[in-house]
């Protein structure tokens, strides 16, 4: 027998060895003779090692291992060292050994001090990996940047494309110490040309330098000791990889006829300054910037460079022309931007003399005008609320060919998708709308996350809840009959509540340590959860109020950071300022520390009504979650505020909420409850982040009242009553048989909110019957329920239409075409034909377009198919595209659908940030889930590598939502017992929950819905 050893990847600071077939891969094999001298070796050693630290004084154990070779070592100046972290185990200790004397090499790892250990008198039990510390030491922080750049992506091999660079710190020591440690990731650098100065002295001070390519540290070694208070800087050259990967310094690119335009641009957040020059890459280190950026001279095409301040100077060398930028505001490296492009802008100046300016490719230049005029009004809604005013002598927005995520704040250079671009005849209502309300929530950023920074990535809410509440608020204010408000309840809350409503959510102060963890924080929690939450501040201050005390925040934390109690004291200073004296800290803390929200339980009593809470869970069990703990015990104090039916009045006023406490004490609200139809509705307009669930006789009295006259009972709140009533029973806190009467009264209904909250609740529904013997049935279902209120809407779409009634038409629309309305499925099929006969012109109302191509190649063949892959290969419009690839999707051909599964991994095909969307619109598909499914765990790896955890963790949610059986849940949790999780461990969890929910929903819901799609069945107990 042989056994057979393999050195585990020391970055990652753990083992993996086997001798199972006496095989592992990737592993070396020895003789027995060999393996017996090896034996030996190994004795000598672990006497040698033991003698060493039974000697030694007591303390922690950390070997430094060194070798002649590149395992370790310190270095002389000129080369380097990859230093594990944490510290090795013994086990991997005796394996790297093992290997050094297979090479011939005897050196011994060497020990300090440690507390003697007696010998183990049992096998050795595995221990947890020690915990890693990944944040910078607090040794020393930046006061100020030199960074000079210069990208090569002008010509020739993309593949080879690079960047050159230089950068110089200046430092401030707050503690003794002998290193400095940067962030560096991703960069080769040249470190002959390290240089470390005391202030004031030429000699340098640099020794050796170490990489922790874990922590993704540079650490520069020191002759000597600096002693806190010292000033210092430290330079050093550098090259990078210029890749079309989405993050630091990265390569785009479109197209010009045949012809393809190449740019560069970033993407730091978050973490990923670090890939374009070393760094204090964390929120809470800012510093001031001079930015140099160097571009190419004579080309075909006139480049500029762009970065967050102003150009100031300019000179050329050679064949490059070289800018010189203002210098900085106190800032963090994530909200640096450095671009060189060929593009060209608009340019307006706001009230406050602000240059205000959209750029964009030259192609495409004038699409920008939507986005300049919508922004200059927005930008100036925000000056006149937000005090100190803003810092910055411009503001320029541009739209970016390849970009992951929707749009990023960079101070004074706000970076979009090509969404950003309005292009009459092919953009859609939802476009606008996109496109003001991302234009508002970066231009929140600019105090929020700009002006005042998170201390650290746990408070990362600070950034993006604010901006998620003021971009649609602040759009509604300007643009009132949109109805943002409304669509953001229905869409965006409405969502996160189902997301909240399991026991693998998070806190909005969470915990994030590592680059995943901190990238997983970017999700729904923390953007419309947080925004619900701010929401519901804003409706207990009151508008005035609460713009007064966010000012104060902003004012006393301006160019630094804060955390949540930075918040609550401003907050509280303002109400105190105003003789309310509402201590935010105790109403608002529980919501951001704990997880989840409350349901508030209603009955119904002799004098009124009686209001309780419980912690809200759907997938678990009360017993399941009774051993979870959190800082107010799941408790919250909740707004209340009501009406009745012999009172109805649902404006909600926020000096009338009634609070139901922390403590979970019970509220009594006395009314008037002598008409058995009386009926009472909390949480007007649903300001309150929290569900409502009444007892049977306030259900039946709302049913009655939906049935009767449903325009009695707001907007808001029909929808809400649907909503609650889907997740009440999804819960089993109510019986399924009401939640489906609350839907009977939409025959009447012609409004949105109502029709997006059946669309949620229902599209929940549509796939978990998807697989079932019941699915004809409800296909019928739906078609009646939807086939009214569309023939009295119609499909027109006009030009005086308002943007939420365009919606309502769309939403009804696609049910009707998905479930066989022959007047939608004909105009679709008609409309479809006249465009393929004369594909110049397309008559298609583009708010239809996406439904009406997706139902043509539902409903055809290959030839209908490959008539829309054609118009996707020649598209240019990135709205039309995207139109054009979710069709694609739409086929009943299994074929076709791994085609656009193969697509999305092939960069002439998709775009990068297109990748998530490309596989999730397959996986909608009823022929599409496994397929879907398959691809993702047959290319996790590259998965994850292209899109990146928080990305990727968005596919997985979206790839599992419709698994609903004991098949799809066990092979959910053998990737997980197999560690084929990649960076998204957490997500995987969250994976399994909504799984088991899934199951339970279908066990326990399938004869409620077999009853309900055909009534002369009655439903098992």
């Amino acid at each position: 027998m042989s056994s057979s050893y393999r050195l585990s990847d020391l970055n990652n600071g753990g083992e993996n060895y086997s001798s199972k077939s006496g095989k592992v891969e990737g592993g070396f094999f020895v003789s027995t003779g060999t393996g017996f001298v090896l034996v030996l070796v190994a004795i000598l050693i672990s006497v040698g090692v033991g003698l060493i630290v039974h000697l030694a004084a007591p303390g922690e154990v950390i070997c430094h291992c060194h070798s002649d070779s590149d395992h370790g070592g310190v270095t002389d100046g000129q080369g380097g060292v990859q230093p594990t972290t944490p510290p090795l185990d013994n086990s991997t200790i005796m394996a790297l050994c093992v290997e050094w004397a297979l090479t011939g090499n005897t050196e011994i790892c060497t020990a300090c001090a440690a507390a003697p250990t007696p010998p183990p008198t049992t096998p050795p039990t595995t221990t947890a990996a020690p915990t890693i510390d990944y944040r910078l030491p607090t040794n020393t922080r930046p006061y100020h940047y030199n960074v000079d750049l210069q990208p090569n992506m002008y010509s020739g091999d993309p593949e080879a494309f690079n960047f050159q660079g230089s950068v110089k710190i200046w430092i401030h020591c707050l503690e003794d110490t002998t290193e400095i440690t940067l962030h560096a990731h991703r960069l080769d650098i040249n470190y002959a040309t390290i240089e470390v100065l005391r202030e004031g002295d030429t000699a340098n001070l640099y020794r050796a330098y170490r990489n922790d390519t874990v922590r993704q540290f540079l650490i520069i070694e020191l002759t000597e000791s600096m002693v806190a208070g010292t000033n210092l800087s430290v330079s050093m050259s550098f090259e990078g990889p210029l890749q079309g990967d989405g993050t630091g310094l990265y390569l785009s690119s479109y197209m010009d006829g045949a012809t393809t335009v190449y740019l560069a641009t970033t993407q730091f957040e978050a973490p990923y300054a670090r890939r374009a020059f070393p760094c204090y890459d964390e929120p809470a280190q800012k510093a001031t910037f001079n930015i140099t950026l160097r571009k190419r001279l004579n080309t075909e095409r006139n480049y500029i460079t762009l970065s967050n301040m102003n150009i100031i100077n300019n000179s050329t060398s050679g064949d490059y022309g070289i800018d010189y930028y203002a210098t900085s505001v106190v800032m963090p490296t994530y909200l640096l931007a450095f671009i060189v492009c060929d593009y060209e802008y608009t340019e307006s100046i706001s009230d406050t003399n602000i240059a205000y300016r959209t750029y964009a490719n030259p192609i495409s230049i004038r699409y920008a005008q939507m986005a300049q005029e919508h922004g200059l009004r927005i930008f100036n809604r925000f000056e006149s609320y937000f005090t100190p005013s803003y810092s910055l002598p411009k503001i320029d927005n541009i739209a970016i060919p390849d970009f992951n995520f929707g749009a990023m704040e960079n101070w004074g250079l706000i970076t979009y998708r090509e969404g950003l671009l309005y292009i009459p005849g092919t953009s859609k209502a939802s476009d606008e709308k996109w496109i003001a309300e991302v234009i508002s929530h970066e231009i929140a950023h600019q105090w929020f996350g700009n002006l005042v920074s998170p201390k650290w990535w746990s408070w990362l809410w600070l950034n993006e809840a604010f901006a998620s509440f003021w971009d649609y608020h602040i759009v509604g204010e300007l643009y009132p009959s949109w109805r943002s408000l409304d669509q953001e309840i229905v869409i965006g809350t409405h969502s996160v509540m189902e997301t909240d409503a399991l026991r693998s959510s998070h806190p909005l102060t969470s915990d994030a340590e590592s680059n995943s963890e901190i990238t997983s924080l970017f999700d729904s929690i923390t953007y419309a959860k947080g925004s619900a939450i701010v929401k519901m501040m804003h409706f207990i201050m009151g508008q005035a109020n609460f713009i007064q005390g966010l000012n104060l925040y902003l004012d006393k934390h301006q160019y630094d950071v804060a955390e949540h109690q930075d918040l609550w004291d401003s907050l509280n200073e303002a109400s105190a300022a105003n003789n309310e004296h509402l201590n935010m800290t105790s109403i608002m803390d529980p919501w951001v520390t704990q997880a989840n929200y409350p349901v508030v339980m209603v009955t119904k009593t002799a004098a009124g009504y009686e209001l309780t809470q419980k912690r809200f869970l759907i997938g678990s069990t009360d017993e399941e979650a009774a051993g979870d703990s959190a800082l107010y015990g799941y408790k919250w104090p909740i707004p209340i505020s009501y009406t009745t039916r012999n009172n109805a009045n649902f404006t909600a006023d926020r000096l009338a909420i009634t609070m139901l406490p922390v403590t979970g004490a019970k509220v009594d609200i006395t009314t008037d409850i002598a008409d058995e139809d009386n009926w009472i509705i909390i949480n007007l307009q649903q300001h309150g982040y929290y569900r409502v669930n009444y007892d049977e006789a306030n259900w039946n009295a709302l049913i009655k009242q939906l049935n009767t006259n449903h325009t009695v009972i707001h907007t808001l709140n029909r929808a809400q009553i649907i909503n609650d009533a889907e997740n009440m029973a999804k819960a089993g806190l109510l019986d399924t048989s009401i939640a489906l009467q609350t839907l009977d009264f939409l025959k009447n209904e012609t409004d949105y909110p109502a029709w997006r909250a059946f669309a949620r609740g229902m599209g929940y529904v549509d796939h978990m019957l998807e697989r079932t013997d019941i699915y004809g049935s409800f296909s019928i279902k739906m078609k009646n329920m939807v086939e009214g209120p569309l023939t009295t809407l119609g499909l027109e779409i006009r030009d005086d239409m308002e943007h939420i009634d365009i919606f309502t038409i769309t939403l009804l629309a696609s049910y009707a075409c998905k479930h066989g309305v022959e007047f939608c499925t004909n105009q679709a099929r008609v409309q479809f034909e006249n465009w393929r006969n004369n594909s110049t012109v397309n008559s298609i109302d583009p708010n239809l377009r996406t439904l009406f191509y997706c139902t043509a190649v539902r409903n055809g063949g290959y030839e209908e198919w490959n008539f829309i892959y054609e118009q996707y290969k020649q598209e240019q419009r990135s709205t039309e595209k995207d139109a054009l690839r979710e069709a694609l999707a739409c086929s009943t051909h299994v074929s076709l659908l791994q085609r656009v599964l193969d697509m999305s991994l092939n960069p002439d095909e998709v775009r990068p940030q297109d990748i998530r969307t490309t596989i999730v619109y397959v996986a909608q598909n009823p022929l599409g889930v496994d397929l879907a499914w398959n691809f993702f765990r047959d290319r996790l790896t590259e998965l994850d590598t292209s899109m990146g955890s928080s990305t990727l963790a968005r596919l997985l949610v979206s790839v599992t939502q419709k698994f609903n059986t004991q098949f799809y849940l066990d092979q959910i949790q053998e990737m997980i017992n197999h560690g084929q999780t990649g960076s998204i461990s957490g997500s995987f969890r969250t994976a399994v929950e909504k799984t088991e929910a899934n199951i339970e929903w279908l066990n326990n819901n399938y004869d409620y819905y077999k009853n309900w799609l055909n009534p002369t069945i009655t439903p098992t107990a």
